[in-house]
């Protein structure tokens, strides 16, 4: 036998090993810490399980067992998938053979599609399956065409299953959950259907910030007891899905499913969340009409895009329209002091002074801002231009205080003004590209949730849809490597210099500050 095909077999064997078995992980919180700071990478999360000799936990509970044949044929549904069967859980050889060197099992995630067995059955005449829906924390495209999904998916799809049941959709987010009496509206495909293409959430979309995390899942799994819920969608950001889990943690009886919303991209073992394509797409838009402005009036334009902890949809703006000259993320500044902060800062100014006069007599320059970065600062106690940031007004302290620093050609202060067209992206509606996804991810949550499955988020990971554990979730944040490809890609594209102490590797930078999520509901964005 060759050694590619005894690597094969080996790889085959240790990934199929033991998978029928619960692996019972620690909280994958204490985990994810390294010297108190939350490992913002997948791949750095799992060279850390490999290093300590941990399996990695991609069990998915099962709240109830399926008995019952599913009354969709094949046919229509698509192959079923069996209850085994997986994917793995990363393409990187170097950690598979990790793996395959300790003979430890290659973690894999259950894959997600229609099931041959489900867990409910046709309903008597006067019984039928409970299904709440919830929106939760802030806006993201896409979000009416996800409970469209799965509204059509119940009530078409499996319409046998549902009998005289409810398809309820909460109102007021996780406070419609927790209050004496439910806020609901019934659903329906004629009402979701009119939704699809309207921007915002008609739900609502906010964030509940009068209970705590664990009295707000107390609350929460007391009422779906008493309403007799069956299945409750939660579609949120890391902060809700990390409330689902710990509603999913105290029922005994309600299934707990999360499909993950934000444009951010920051969600842990999410490929690409929904709504993120479109907001790139848009805030890409923008950026080319904001410099096309500057250009035109011989000014700056400083531009400020969501990412209260991650970069990603103000670098791939960026990097997608080719006409900005610095971008500014969160990562880098976490990586600094107040003094190297100041230091990068200055050293910014200095460079867009230089890069407007190269332009000559169209002197302008475009600046692109995640929302984050002024939280940063404010953080480290960071002063610009004799003033201590504000965290919530850095664009427009940045703004001003470049009008005293960069010279038009006039030899008058440079004319500059800010935009923050934030707000107006994350209510639009959903494109093609994120239309599709959101209705496959509603539709596959349906699928697994009707199986038994409870406690996950449906997953879009790598290439294939997987079941994630919401525990995994909890861990922290996806953030933008400050060594890594990409970000270098971005600062290659701008031109705008590598700061001092930026990690020269992508994997020196895969760590982000953030706190774990024992707080209030109010501590955490989604």
């Amino acid at each position: 036998m060759s050694q590619c095909a005894r690597l094969a077999r080996d790889m085959f064997r240790l990934f199929n090993a033991t998978l029928s078995k619960p692996t019972i992980g620690p909280f994958i919180e204490t985990r994810y810490s390294m010297c108190g700071q939350m490992i913002a990478s997948e791949r750095l999360i799992l060279r850390k399980y490999l290093e300590e000799g941990l399996e990695f936990p991609t069990e998915i509970r099962t709240l109830r067992n399926p008995y019952f044949d599913n009354p969709v044929p094949e046919k229509d549904l698509g192959e079923y998938r069996p209850r085994d069967r997986r994917k793995c859980v990363t393409a990187d050889l170097e950690v598979i053979m990790g793996f395959i060197e300790q003979r430890r099992k290659i973690p894999g995630f259950l894959e997600a599609g229609p099931r041959q067995k489900l867990a409910f059955a046709e309903p008597s005449r006067d019984g039928g399956l409970r299904v709440a829906v919830v929106t939760t924390g802030g806006l993201a495209p896409g979000l009416n065409s996800v409970v469209h999904s799965i509204v059509e998916r119940h009530l078409k799809t499996y319409r046998k299953l549902v009998g005289n049941g409810v398809l309820w959709g909460i109102q007021e987010s996780f406070r419609g959950l927790a209050g004496d009496e439910p806020n609901y509206i019934d659903l329906d495909t004629e009402r979701t259907e009119g939704w699809l293409h309207s921007g915002g959430c008609e739900l609502g979309a906010i964030r509940y910030m009068d209970l705590r995390l664990d009295a707000l899942a107390d609350r929460i799994a007391t009422n779906l007891k008493q309403w007799g819920i069956d299945i409750l969608y939660v579609i949120g950001g890391d902060g809700s899905l990390t409330a689902a889990h710990a509603i999913a943690a105290r029922v005994e009886k309600t299934i707990v499913v999360g499909i993950p919303k934000t444009m951010d991209n920051d969600i842990l073992w999410v490929w690409k969340s929904f709504g993120f394509n479109t907001a790139v797409e848009r805030a890409e838009s923008f950026i080319n009409t904001m410099h096309s402005e500057a250009e035109s009036t011989r000014r700056v334009s400083v531009l400020e895009f969501f990412g209260a902890r991650s970069g990603f949809v103000a670098a791939n703006a960026a990097l997608a329209s080719g006409h900005v000259d610095l971008v500014l993320i969160p990562e880098v500044f976490e990586q600094m002091n107040k003094v190297a902060a100041e230091a990068a800062l200055q050293e910014y100014v200095d460079y867009l002074r230089e890069s407007i006069i190269h332009k000559g007599k169209k002197r302008h320059a475009v600046v692109v801002i995640a929302e984050g970065v002024g939280k940063v600062l404010a953080h480290l106690g960071v002063e610009f231009c004799g003033n201590r940031v504000d965290s919530d007004r850095f664009p427009d302290q940045f703004s001003k205080g470049l009008k005293t620093k960069l010279v038009s050609m006039s030899g008058r202060p440079m004319p500059s003004f800010t935009v923050q067209p934030k707000y107006y992206i994350r209510a639009i509606p959903a494109n093609s590209h994120d239309q599709i996804y959101c209705k496959r991810l509603g539709a596959l949550a349906v699928d697994n949730a009707l199986a038994g499955y409870t406690d996950f988020m449906i997953s879009q990971w790598l290439t294939e849809y997987v079941l994630v554990p919401l525990s995994l979730v909890a861990g922290g944040q996806k953030r933008v490597p400050p060594g890594g490809i990409f970000w270098k890609q971005v600062v290659a594209s701008t031109r705008q210099p590598p700061v001092a102490g930026i990690p020269e590797k992508e994997d020196a930078g895969g760590e982000g500050a953030r706190g774990a999520h024992a707080g209030s509901v109010s501590e955490t964005r989604e």
